[in-house]
């Protein structure tokens, strides 16, 4: 599964690192620092913060002749790269850039793709295809709901077994997101899970309205906290209306609501039922 933290691998004694998340570049700088010999750093991370990384490190976009992807999660694959969108609390267009069809991919059942229905009929067709014979697979960055056509899951209909995601990142979204999920569910889709982001522009009340929807409307919430695009440290960002706390009690609680729902959330207190993340 995934790997959600730094990997290495040592080639000709060159020592690359690859780092998925900004508040884990201080455990990089430690790693560069300590080797005796020549490092290059890649990944999500560097890109974003590419400008402060390259004063203690080399910064290189190929990392010899690894696939990092294979290493965070063999699993994965992206059939795409780039979005349409441009959110200002995402980082896929600063790592991506544009929207882009890959014109071969790995046949893994873990799809990255950052928004798979902005791709062509003729790409979603192919892509939908060359997965026919996998177990399962799982759409994991989730299907923008505004793009989302009755056609796009007759065709993922024709997989095997399907893990759905979608996103409900503001009020705004309510509609498009509520008709998704009741589509998908008419389709035959049972597996659905939506990722709820928290703590951008929102409050506690409105968040909760967010994520209670979700589980209204039968799906599983994934709650998503917000976190700064040049972070050096991980749940360091609290809004203006939040306290630290109740960010961190929203998430434990929906992130584990299978398990808690028979608790009312006014009631949930985390150090007493120890649900920790």
């Amino acid at each position: 599964m995934w790997q959600k933290k730094i990997v290495t691998w040592n080639f000709l004694k060159v020592l690359y690192i690859s780092v998925p998340f900004t508040w884990l570049l201080p455990e990089a700088k430690l790693l560069a620092q300590r080797y005796k010999g020549k490092v290059i750093l890649g990944g999500p991370a560097v890109y974003l913060m590419e400008d402060w990384v390259s004063t203690w490190a080399e910064v290189g976009r190929e990392l010899s002749f690894i696939d990092p992807l294979e290493l965070h999660n063999p699993f994965a694959t992206f059939t795409t790269r780039g979005c349409v969108n441009s959110c200002s609390f995402c980082a896929v267009p600063k790592i991506e850039g544009e929207f882009r069809e890959n014109k071969t991919w790995k046949i893994r059942p873990i799809v990255c793709d950052n928004n798979f229905l902005a791709a062509s009929k003729r790409h979603i067709i192919r892509v939908i295809d060359s997965f026919s014979d996998l177990p399962i697979v799982d759409f994991n960055q989730g299907l923008d709901v505004r793009l989302l056509k009755k056609w796009h899951l007759e065709e993922i209909r024709k997989l095997k077994k399907v893990q759905l995601r979608f996103a409900f990142d503001n009020l705004n979204e309510e509609t498009k997101v509520y008709d998704a999920i009741l589509s998908a569910q008419k389709e035959g889709f049972k597996n659905i899970s939506v990722y709820v982001l928290v703590g951008f522009n929102d409050c506690e009340e409105e968040a909760r309205y967010r994520l209670e929807k979700v589980k209204e409307w039968g799906a599983r919430p994934d709650p998503m906290r917000y976190q700064p695009l040049d972070t050096l440290q991980k749940n360091s960002f609290v809004g203006a209306n939040w306290t630290d706390a109740q960010l961190h009690k929203i998430c434990r609680y929906y992130f584990r609501s299978s398990w808690v729902s028979h608790i009312p959330y006014d009631d949930f207190n985390k150090k007493e039922e120890g649900f920790g993340l």
